[in-house]
């Protein structure tokens, strides 16, 4: 079909094609419990359709779903490297040292600083789920053992588990957000930095208060517990200072913008050598972990469930879900159904603080009606990408502004997927948790703020102010 015989594309259109998904995800993952991948390929053949009534010939649909995949493949490679370093730094006794160091200062009062700070640093190599589904766990079971209420407890693992959503380079959101954006998630992690660290000591604090207030000492069965867990780390693995070789290494990769496959793959190399020469691991146990994840046989039950995870195929089902959401995204951009839907939006938005905020809501909304954290990266990406880059936005900062929403929020609606998996690993309700995460809305919060009042002076809109975003014959308007 000819281009002149196309329809045009209205926002309605647009909305439509965004609907069906949206209908086909919460359908499905909600009411019927499924995963999302199912409902992408809705999505993804209900936009088709829709491109195909305009006017767009197949072999144009498949190019804009290949191209939208093509911009994944970074992320793909990196979310494989991520699999190889995680079940590499398990058996290389990295991860298992941070566990240790995290106990070894527990208390009573200090227990939800300490669950919030050692799921974070446990996060950024295993990513959100990956900590709540080992250390959390623990952190679960301890605070039953210390009177602490369960709802602040998990809101505080959970807190910290979603900083690695924006903080690290090694877990799937930021990586996919990177990818959509087209820049480094070395660089984009690095950027809001001090940002991220300001809010982690205002929710460190709001911990040492609250731990203070709820406190009620540390029980019999607390210390033995606690105390048990250290032995059997102990005992397991050769804990030490050496076994954070890898973790040192890939700062200072960051640190020297080393680009972030070399730099995982190293670390990977690293932890293969220390599980050989440092926790006696066979070599070909040590490379397959790299392949299939680690499977623990320590004998204690607790160190078994933390410890067995990791590996490419750990990745795989991640992979897909990043594969279905690109090749959607492609659809809707290359037909400009995607046009069509944003438009009437950023169109009336005449500031930098503006668009920043609607960006922030929008990843709200997203996680609320999808329901699931990739669709709503990708996604709020592709919707106001190009928007913030007339404003003269670096890419490392708006990347970021979407990911202060939908990367961190999903796990504060009951019904999404994030939410889900937390309420069913750490057995307790969204309701309960959710006044404690104190981390996920405290930081989208401070990106809004900050956007508004110092978005200049921070560099993050530096030489475009659009007081109407497009001129009478579409330039760009500059502030005076």
């Amino acid at each position: 079909m000819t281009e002149n015989t196309k329809k045009e594309v209205k926002f309605r259109h647009g909305i439509l094609a965004f609907g069906l998904l949206a209908v086909a995800m919460f359908g499905c993952v909600v009411g019927l419990g499924t995963e999302p991948q199912i409902p992408m390929v809705i999505g993804c053949a209900a936009a088709a359709g829709i491109a195909l009534y305009l006017g767009n010939s197949w072999e144009e649909v498949l190019d804009g779903m290949m191209k939208g995949i093509l911009d994944a493949m970074e992320a793909v490679l990196i979310l494989m490297c991520i699999g190889m370093l995680v079940g590499t730094w398990i058996l290389s006794g990295t991860v298992p040292t941070l566990i240790y160091y995290g106990l070894s200062v527990i208390s009573p009062e200090l227990f939800l600083a300490v669950a919030f700070l050692g799921t974070l640093l446990v996060g950024i190599v295993l990513g959100s789920w990956g900590a709540a589904g080992t250390i959390g766990i623990a952190f679960i079971g301890i605070a039953a053992a210390l009177n602490i209420p369960l709802g602040m407890a998990a809101g505080a693992i959970i807190a910290g588990a979603y900083v690695s959503e924006i903080a690290s380079p090694l877990t799937d959101g930021p990586v996919l957000c990177a990818a959509v954006a087209k820049v480094g998630v070395f660089n984009m992690c690095k950027r809001f930095l001090p940002v991220v660290a300001a809010v982690c000591l205002a929710s460190v604090g709001i911990y040492l208060f609250l731990g203070n207030m709820v406190s009620g000492g540390m029980t019999e069965a607390g210390a033995a517990q606690v105390s048990d867990l250290l032995a059997a780390l102990d005992e397991s693995y050769a804990i030490g200072p050496l076994t954070l070789i890898p973790l040192v290494v890939m700062i200072a990769c960051i640190v020297m913008q080393v680009p972030a496959i070399p730099s995982f793959l190293l670390g990977v190399l690293l932890a293969v050598i220390e599980a050989v020469f440092l926790q006696g691991a066979d070599l070909g146990v040590a490379i397959e972990a790299a392949n299939t994840g680690v499977v623990s046989t320590t004998g204690y039950e607790v160190l078994d469930t933390l410890f067995s995870t990791g590996g490419i195929e750990e990745m795989l089902p991640t992979i897909s879900i990043v594969i279905l959401v690109m090749a959607y995204v492609g659809v809707m951009q290359s037909t400009g159904l995607m046009h069509s839907l944003i438009d009437p939006i950023t169109s009336k938005l005449k500031s930098f603080g503006a668009l920043a905020a609607t960006c922030v809501g929008t990843g709200v909304v997203f996680n609320v009606l999808m329901p699931d954290q990739y669709p709503a990266i990708a996604m709020s990406c592709k919707m106001y990408g190009g928007a913030f880059e007339e404003h003269d936005s670096p890419g490392e900062v708006w990347s970021n502004i979407v990911n202060s929403s939908a990367g961190i929020t999903s796990v504060l609606v009951p019904w999404n997927t994030c939410s889900i998996y937390m309420v069913t690993i750490l057995g307790v309700a969204c309701l309960d948790y959710l006044p404690y995460a104190i981390f996920c809305y405290l930081y989208p919060i401070a990106v809004i703020v900050l956007s508004l009042l110092l978005g200049k002076r921070l560099g993050w809109a530096p030489k475009y102010v659009i007081d109407h975003p497009r001129g009478a014959k579409g330039e760009t308007v500059k502030a005076e």
